[in-house]
């Protein structure tokens, strides 16, 4: 089973404050974090800080509905997340909701005590995180 300390902390993409202190993301909450973070950031967009880090999921946007589309954002999806190494084991599945809008369903396996999913929809501006029903879009 990992630490804490294995799935890494981070400063809440909220930049929230709370008692003075700037609120942190740790376990499940840190990696969905960092899951979205990678999948809104453009490819290389961080090249300054980090190599080889983002996606193409942008450049989806606008395609037509299509079965390939939806093939080519699940290749692009599994490729970002698969560039991070606390990730055991990972499963994505792509479709159009009744609206048109693509919604990427992610289930994921950090060890064998550690699974959880995400929901995220690909919308007319950016990936966005689907929490109990309701988007939390990440600036």
């Amino acid at each position: 089973m990992l630490e804490v300390n294995d799935l890494g902390t981070d400063i809440s993409s909220d930049w929230q404050i709370v008692n003075g202190d700037l609120v942190i993301v740790e376990n499940e909450d840190n990696i969905s974090q960092s899951i979205l973070n990678r999948l809104q950031c453009l490819y290389d967009g961080l090249d300054y800080y980090y190599t080889d880090y983002g996606s193409f999921l942008s450049h989806f946007l606008g395609f037509k509905q299509s079965d390939e589309t939806l093939e080519f954002i699940k290749i692009e999806t599994e490729k970002s997340l698969s560039q991070d190494p606390r990730l055991n084991d990972f499963n994505v599945e792509i479709s159009y909701n009744a609206n048109g809008i693509v919604e990427i369903a992610i289930n994921i396996s950090v060890d064998e005590d550690t699974d959880f999913s995400m929901n995220l929809v690909l919308d007319e501006n950016k990936v966005v995180d689907i929490v109990d029903d309701a988007v939390r879009i990440e600036e």
